[in-house]
């Protein structure tokens, strides 16, 4: 298989040219260090290998399960239709978004940060200069973003550097409130929540939807390498801060092989454990950016850490029927609903449903049901053939029946994939339909209380 890629040298020329005047940004469209490379498997793994003119040979390790690796790509439900009319959202070059309506915005708020800390993808506090947004700058980002046609319900990520410490943080969230963006996310390390719990509230105010929280680990010498002491307990203090607020957190794990994989597990559990205040849990194998950008071959090696080892390592820690084959899609797979939610609601809705189309080697999901009373779990394709009831929606979308017969249908899909031998006695059919309407309800922002009825099922 032969796909497009980047010589990482000749690109970070590029933009180290382009940050010191050297270069205009336009050259960034102009495809610098694109190369093809090869995707192969060898040996039990599958690599990608490339080589460029200039700087040579390179490898790398994208999967360590070349069957597992097979089926999430088969999985894969591929593209959106392509993309027209928005060239103030796309117009990026190479780099541009060619299909899909999109379901990310990422607003970088600034590069300060209060930390310095290893691995960093954005190299925060280290560059040499503060690159930080105006709130007019932030006003313009999502003025094109609403650019879309058609439209679609997108995330809203604020992102760093740290955000919260920017100076616009809050104005940025109520000016993306106020045309009328729902999903409104934080990625941050938790300082700013842990020390104050008013800071909290008014981000809440301002219409802050989630928090996707650095976690690393689940005792202090599982966040040491981040360099700042009583880091841990700092984390469990934003938590408390977060959920006073009326807020769920998502635990963002950055994950290193040698370093903090072997804790993958306790993540989860602790996730179980306080359901009440974690909606999800986000892990990241290392991505070599930022200040790991020029790390030595021998460290890479060490340090990588794939999709496949991940879902093989949960398996493992948690001593769990989960099972990589399975309980892990793509997530676009899960696209499927949103494409039920289009279909049922074609006539009234005034934009579309939020639509995850990330390819499977970029993102993967595995849904597990928590019984928020005593703490049990299982993977949702333990006992719902999740597979089947996606080829089963597609066909009920493909009928194009009335409301009516649409929504008979799909309760006959549940009653064909659910086996309710395998599932606990409180958990029924009719439970299962109920996380699936409030699936739907978070797919489609219905309502002013979406966020809370999405966390309202027991199970």
């Amino acid at each position: 298989m032969v796909t497009d890629s980047l010589c990482p040298k000749c690109n970070t020329e590029v933009k180290k040219a382009i940050v010191h005047g050297n270069a205009p940004v336009s050259a960034l469209k102009t495809a610098p260090g694109v190369i093809k490379a090869e995707i192969l498997e060898e040996n039990g793994r599958v690599l990608i290998r490339k080589t460029c003119k200039k700087y040579g040979f390179f490898e790398d390790v994208i999967s360590t399960n070349p069957a597992f690796f097979r089926r999430m790509e088969g999985l894969y439900r591929g593209r959106d239709f392509a993309c027209s009319g928005d060239e103030h959202v796309h117009d990026h070059g190479v780099s541009s978004i060619k299909y899909g309506r999109g379901f990310l915005v990422l607003v970088d708020l600034t590069n300060r940060c209060n930390m310095k800390c290893y691995p960093c993808f954005m190299n925060a506090n280290n560059v040499g200069y503060v690159h930080e947004l105006e709130l007019s700058d932030v006003k313009g980002i999502f003025d094109r973003a609403l650019s879309f046609r058609p439209r679609r319900e997108v995330n809203i990520l604020f992102t760093g550097g740290e955000p919260t410490i920017s100076p616009i943080f809050l104005d940025a969230i109520r000016y993306a409130r106020s045309l009328g963006f729902k999903r409104l996310h934080v990625a941050t390390n938790g300082i700013r929540f842990a020390q104050s719990r008013e800071f909290a509230q008014e981000a809440r105010e301002a219409g802050l939807h989630g928090v996707y929280l650095q976690f690393d680990g689940v005792s202090e010498q599982k966040n040491r390498h981040r360099g700042v002491g009583n880091l841990f307990e700092i984390k469990l203090q934003a938590l408390e801060n977060i959920a006073a607020a009326g807020m769920r957190a998502t635990l963002q794990s950055t994950i290193m092989r040698g370093v903090n994989n072997d804790g993958v597990g306790s993540i989860m559990e602790f996730a179980i454990e306080n359901i009440d205040k974690i909606h999800s849990v986000l892990f990241q194998p290392i991505m070599f950016a930022g200040r790991d950008r020029n790390i030595d071959p021998k460290t890479r090696a060490a340090r990588r850490y794939t999709l496949s080892q991940l879902a093989e390592d949960l398996r493992l820690q948690c001593a769990r029927d989960w099972e990589p084959m399975r309980d892990w899609f793509p997530i676009s797979y899960f696209g499927a609903c949103s494409d039920f939610i289009d279909a049922m609601w074609r006539r009234e809705a005034q934009e579309g449903a939020l639509s995850p189309d990330g390819h499977p080697d970029w993102s993967m999901s595995s849904v597990l049901m928590v019984n928020r009373k005593t703490k049990e779990w299982l993977p949702l394709t333990s006992f719902f053939n999740f597979e089947q009831f996606v080829h089963d929606l597609d066909a009920i979308v493909d009928s194009a029946r009335s409301k009516t017969v649409m929504a008979a249908q799909l309760r006959l899909a549940f009653l064909r994939n659910f086996d309710g031998q395998i599932t606990p006695r409180t958990f029924t059919v009719s439970d299962a339909f109920g996380l699936f309407e409030e699936t739907c309800t978070r797919l489609s922002s219905a309502g002013p209380d979406w966020t809370t009825r999405a966390y309202s099922n027991n199970s």
